[in-house]
Parts: C-alpha cells; structure tokens; sequence
C-alpha cells in the first residue's frame, strides 16, 4: 500500500492572525529601529511608524500569550515544550538542515520540533523588547545596573537573526518537504502523510473499529474539559 496524504486544518485563524501580526510589526521594527539609530535625521516620522508598530506587536504578543496559556491544541503551551520523542525529532530536522536535505526530514503534526522550544525564548525576547523600548521612551536609560539601550540593541539582534534563520528554514522545508509550509500558515491547511500500517507485521494488535473509537476519544475530551 502507497501512502495517503491528507489535507487536514493544522492552524487556527486567531494562532494565524498573532503570527502574521507578529511578523509584519517585527519587521516594520527591525527596519525602524536601524533607521532611527544609523539615520536619526528621518527624525520623527520613523519614530511614529516605529511605535504604531511596537503598538501592534504588544497587542499581537499579548493575544499569543493568552492562547499559549488559556488556549488548546497546537496554540498552547505544551506543544511547545519539549519531550524525548520532540527532542529525537528536533535532532533528525537538524541533521536535514546540516546535510542540505540529503538527510529526510522527520514527520510532525503541528509545530516544527526543532523550532518549538525557540519560539518561548522568542515570546520571552519580544516581551523584553516591548519593556526596554518603553522605558526608553521614558528616557529610562539604566536600570539594575544594566544599560536599557544596550538590552534593547541586543534585543533587536536576536530579533534579526531569528527572523533570517527562520526564513531560510521555511522555504528549505517548502522546497524538500511536502507539507506546504508557506501556505499552510496562510490558509491553515498542511498536508500530512500517513503511512500505512501492514496488520500481519504487528503482533499483540487489538483491533478496534473506527466509531467506537471515535466515541472513546470524545468521551476523553469531554472527561478532560470537565477536570
């Protein structure tokens, strides 16, 4: 038997929309904060492009915090941590990275297993840039001994380094897997492979019908909501 691939919602609209926000304000503020400090004579047009975008990124990285905590499935917390089968699979996508594809990439539901836990120390950057770039408004140039601008520059580093990283990584997936990574964070659709399992290979194998365990998947889901 060949191996099915199905097209099958992954992302939801509102993770969707956060990380769309999220990219379009980071980029407008990489691009704003290297003209205020190399081109400070663009003066104060730059400066309020700069905070409509620090505006909605606050606002996106707030509603992106809320599903990681409050929310389920693939926008909360727990698929982003990492475990021993995400970690094995992080090790393969980075071993596909190393050799150009020459290495298969492994095969995961949602969330990249190597890029999962980067994402927290993202979260954690951006709420960082939004603390620094507001006491610097404040003219707040020092605080527990540490320099706020310096904080903020290396902020803005990570920041670019992240966003160039994770392009690549995109495209190399669109380009050697065949999950549609582009377009699956725009309409939330990736294509997923299933592989076909030989019954006469497995042994101690109870079979167990699809409605039936449909129901006792829901029956799950409703026991878990209520506890």
């Amino acid at each position: 038997m060949q191996p099915q691939i199905r097209r099958e919602l992954v992302w939801p609209k509102a993770l969707r929309l956060c990380h769309w926000s999220l990219a379009l304000a980071t980029v407008v503020l990489l691009l704003t904060g290297w003209l205020i400090v190399w081109a400070p004579e663009r003066g104060e047009r730059v400066d309020e492009i700069h905070f409509v975008a620090a505006a909605v990124l606050l606002a996106a990285l707030a509603a992106r915090l809320g599903l990681l905590f409050l929310g389920r499935g693939v926008a909360s917390l727990k698929v982003l941590l990492p475990n021993r089968h995400r970690l094995k699979q992080g090790l393969g996508v980075l071993q596909s990275y190393l050799t150009l594809g020459r290495l298969p990439l492994p095969r995961w539901h949602a969330h990249n297993p190597l890029w999962a836990p980067l994402y927290l120390v993202l979260f954690t950057v951006l709420a960082i840039q939004v603390v620094t770039g507001l006491l610097l408004l404040q003219d707040v140039t020092i605080i527990g001994g540490a320099s706020v601008r310096t904080l903020h520059h290396w902020g803005w580093l990570f920041l670019l380094t992240f966003s160039l990283l994770h392009l690549v990584a995109v495209f190399f997936h669109d380009a050697k897997g065949t999950t549609a990574e582009i377009s699956g964070m725009v309409n939330g659709h990736r294509f997923l492979t299933l592989e076909p399992v030989r019954l006469d290979e497995v042994t101690d194998t109870k079979v167990v019908p699809l409605d039936a365990l449909a129901q006792q998947l829901k029956a799950k889901s409703k026991n878990d909501s209520s506890s």
